[in-house]
């Protein structure tokens, strides 16, 4: 079995259903990867070799006996470690949580299972998944297949980075601020936030930024996305969120969708290989026949960045606040100072925020209606990756590097990063899809007309190969 690591999950799954390749087999090839990268990326914070053995021996009778479960029977995948997994630690990056190991999975994880994927283990997150690169000190830092001097983002660093040096075909993470969309693009890779809900959730810990957060997961290309997006989309009775979705509106190949796009706000803006990206990204798409036109950030970004900071404040403090003879110890400078200041925040400010976010939200959806986009295009970072123990690119702030991200989990739209044309010397840059809250199949039709012109899918990292 050669170069089948190179393959899409999909087509890994017409490889076992044809018989020409076992779940076994597969499982070997993903974890002799693993050996061989990670001592450089240090992508994983668990490998469960055992269970995993145990999951691909089930897949490979089911395989010889001609049951298979589904298109993901057999195939190995990893699960960010801010995620339940049965049985493996969950750590969410933090020294808190060194000896936590939880009794049931996610209810993402739950779908995983029964349709017979083989989860090889968890992927590095920063200490509470709330820094843009992936360095904690529970795992140490994590490195970009592309470039092992470069961060590949975070939170889920170590999900994309094993998705993108071949470990395995999928990934699935967590997007709060744009921790899916953003390591994607700097590894050039697809990463979906889901509109908030979409993807049911549960037994998972306590959230930073109330519901901002989303499943994220990370493929190759776009038809493994579509994959794994139908299968964990959907509701269940254990999450009031997932109950409120119609069934996901189809987009038409043929649609004529009305699309804005920028690239700055205010007077901050993404550097100029990114715009470059950004306006070629925007041609494909009005070649496809999207109606294009120029538009502007229909939120205020400067409120945006205080209700962040004061969500996040309170989210760690509480998280701490269960710790109280070891979190000044044990946690990262930064977090800890983020805690201090959520221990130090009146009650009053944290419920003025939440009256603040709840008009924010309102403006947001009244300008979008008024403009009438179906969606919006624009970076999923200001700049591509950089210096992985940098806490941002060079001659940019931490805040702008992450300006086009985080309002869509404010808002609870749904969002995907696919890689666009790539930076001058190589690096992956990411072209942003947004759209609003339930409309998750523009976002996935616009980003498949997008890949349909720039494949991506054989384009991968020197180091990987």
């Amino acid at each position: 079995m050669t170069e089948t690591w190179k393959l899409d999950a999909t087509a890994l799954s017409d490889l076992l259903t044809e018989g020409k390749v076992t779940p076994r087999a597969l499982l070997e090839q993903s974890l002799a990867r693993l050996d061989r990268f990670e001592p450089t990326l240090n992508c994983f914070t668990h490998v469960d070799r055992a269970g995993a053995l145990a999951s691909a021996e089930a897949a490979t009778q089911r395989q010889a006996a001609g049951r298979r479960i589904g298109p993901l029977d057999g195939i190995p995948i990893s699960i960010k470690d801010n995620l339940l997994v049965e049985g493996m630690p969950a750590r969410w990056g933090s020294l808190l949580f060194r000896d936590n190991i939880p009794p049931q999975d996610d209810i993402c994880v739950e779908r995983l299972r029964a349709a017979g994927a083989v989860i090889i283990g968890k992927t590095t997150t920063p200490e509470f998944a709330l820094m843009g690169r992936t360095e904690s000190r529970l795992s140490g830092i994590t490195r970009n297949p592309w470039d092992p001097k470069l961060t590949p983002g975070g939170s889920s660093g170590g999900a994309v980075a094993s998705v993108a040096v071949g470990v395995t075909p999928l990934s699935i993470g967590t997007d709060a601020g744009g921790s899916a969309r953003m390591p994607a693009a700097y590894t050039g890779l697809m990463g979906m936030r889901p509109s908030t809900g979409r993807i049911a959730r549960r037994f998972g810990f306590p959230p930073m930024a109330i519901d901002f957060q989303s499943i994220g997961p990370f493929t190759r290309t776009m038809r493994d996305m579509r994959l794994v997006y139908d299968l964990l989309a959907g509701p269940d009775a254990r999450d009031p969120l997932s109950q409120r979705f119609p069934a996901d509106p189809s987009a038409r190949q043929d649609q004529r969708l009305r699309v804005g796009w920028l690239t700055a706000i205010g007077d901050e803006s993404a550097t100029p290989e990114v715009a470059t990206t950004i306006a070629d990204a925007v041609e494909r798409l009005g070649a496809s026949g999207c109606t294009i036109e120029p538009a502007t950030a229909p939120f205020d970004l400067k409120e945006l960045r205080n209700l962040w900071g004061t969500l996040t404040a309170a989210g760690a403090a509480r998280v701490a606040a269960k710790f109280p003879d070891r979190w000044r110890a044990d946690l990262t400078t930064s977090v800890r100072d983020t805690a201090e200041r959520g221990f130090a925040l009146p009650a009053s400010a944290y419920v003025n925020a939440l009256d603040t976010l709840a008009a924010w939200r309102a403006n947001v959806t009244e300008t979008w209606a008024r403009a009438g986009w179906d969606a919006l295009v624009m970076p999923a970072t200001a700049a591509p990756a950089w210096v992985a123990e940098d806490d941002a690119p060079p001659n940019l702030s931490v805040a702008t590097q992450h300006m086009f991200c985080g309002w869509v989990n404010a808002i609870g739209y749904s969002g995907i990063s696919v890689p666009g044309l790539p930076h001058p010397d190589g690096r992956p840059i990411g072209v942003q899809i947004v759209a609003p809250f339930g409309a998750d199949a523009v976002v996935l039709e616009l980003a498949r007309r997008l890949e349909e012109t720039l494949p991506w899918s054989d384009r991968w990292p020197t180091m990987a190969l």
